[in-house]
C-alpha cells in the first residue's frame, strides 16, 4: 500500500514541480552568469552598451571591435559556465546520499551549463552566434570550423552520459528504491515533465524576440534527454538506504524565488540599462 501512495497523482505532481523549479532556475543562472561576464569584459575595453533581459546592445561602431575584445567579451562567459558545470557536478557528488531536494539543482545547472558551451562550440559555430564570432574572427578555416562543431556535438554527448547516472541517483530523495514499477513514474515527473513546462517557461520569458541561441538550445537539451532517459531505462534496480523516504510536499521557497527571479529580471530589464563606463 505504502508503494501505491508513494505513486500517487499528488506525489507525482510534487515531484514535477519541485523539479520544474530549480530546472529554471539552474537555466536562469547559467544564462545570466555568461551575459554578466559578458558585460564585466565590455567594461575592460571601455564599450557603452545598454544591456537588456535578454541581450547587450553594443552602442559602437563597427571599426571599433578587435580581435581582443571579440575573444575575452565572447569567450569569457562560456569558459566560466563549464567551469561552473564541472564544479556543480563535483558539488552533487558530496550530496548525492542525502535526502534533500536541492540537490538536483546541480544537476540541472550542470547539464544546462554543458549545454549552452558545447551547442555554442557546434551550432553557435556554424551560425557564427556568440562564441562563434571568436572562431570566426580567427578566420578559421571550415576544416577547423567543422572540427570545433565535432568537439562541440561529442561533448554534448558525453555531458548526457556523465549526467545520467547522478540523475538517476536523485530518486533517493524520494524513494527507497528504483525499480521497473516506479521508474517510468520517476523519470516522468523528475525529467520530462520538467523538461516540456521548462522549455515553455523559457521560450515564454523572451517573447517576442527569442535570442538565437535560446531557438536551438531547448531542442538539443531535448536529445540530450532521449540519450539519459534511454540509458536511465537500461539500468538495474537500485535500492538505496532503508530508511522510509517521503514524497513531502512542494518546496514552495524554491518555487516562489524562482517566479520572483523571472519577473525581477523580466520586467526590470525591459526597457534596458544603459551603462557608459
Amino acid at each position: 500500500m505504502a508503494v501505491k501512495t508513494k505513486l500517487s497523482r499528488r506525489n507525482f505532481w510534487v515531484i514535477a514541480i519541485n523539479s520544474t523549479s530549480t530546472f529554471v532556475l539552474a537555466y536562469l543562472f547559467v544564462f545570466y552568469l555568461n551575459l554578466g561576464v559578458k558585460v564585466l569584459m565590455i567594461g575592460v575595453f571601455d564599450y557603452p552598451i545598454v544591456v537588456t533581459y535578454d541581450t547587450v546592445y553594443f552602442l559602437i561602431r563597427d571599426y571599433e571591435w578587435t580581435h581582443d575584445s571579440v575573444r575575452l567579451i565572447y569567450s569569457a562567459g562560456p569558459i566560466l559556465v563549464f567551469i561552473f558545470g564541472l564544479l556543480s557536478l563535483m558539488a552533487y557528488s558530496g550530496f548525492v546520499d542525502d535526502d534533500g531536494r536541492m540537490k538536483i539543482i546541480f544537476i540541472w545547472f550542470s547539464l544546462h551549463a554543458f549545454n549552452f558551451v558545447f551547442s555554442s562550440l557546434s551550432i553557435g559555430n556554424i551560425f557564427k552566434h556568440e562564441l562563434g564570432h571568436v572562431f570566426n574572427w580567427m578566420y578559421l578555416h571550415d576544416t577547423a570550423k567543422m572540427l570545433v562543431a565535432l568537439v562541440g556535438f561529442f561533448g554534448l554527448i558525453l555531458s548526457a552520459f556523465v549526467v545520467t547516472r547522478p540523475l538517476f541517483l536523485s530518486a533517493n530523495t524520494y524513494f527507497n528504491k528504483l525499480n521497473e514499477r516506479n521508474m517510468p513514474f520517476f523519470i516522468t515527473a523528475q525529467v520530462i515533465v520538467p523538461y516540456i513546462i521548462g522549455s515553455v517557461i523559457g521560450v515564454l520569458f523572451f517573447l517576442p524576440t527569442i535570442p538565437v541561441q535560446e531557438q536551438y538550445s531547448w531542442v538539443v537539451m531535448g536529445v540530450l534527454l532521449i540519450i539519459i532517459l534511454t540509458r536511465m531505462n537500461a539500468m538495474e534496480s537500485h535500492e538505496f538506504d532503508d530508511e522510509q523516504k517521503e514524497v513531502g510536499d512542494i518546496s514552495w521557497a524554491v518555487l516562489i524565488f524562482t517566479v520572483l527571479f523571472m519577473l525581477t529580471i523580466r520586467f526590470g530589464l525591459a526597457e534596458g540599462v544603459s551603462i557608459e563606463w
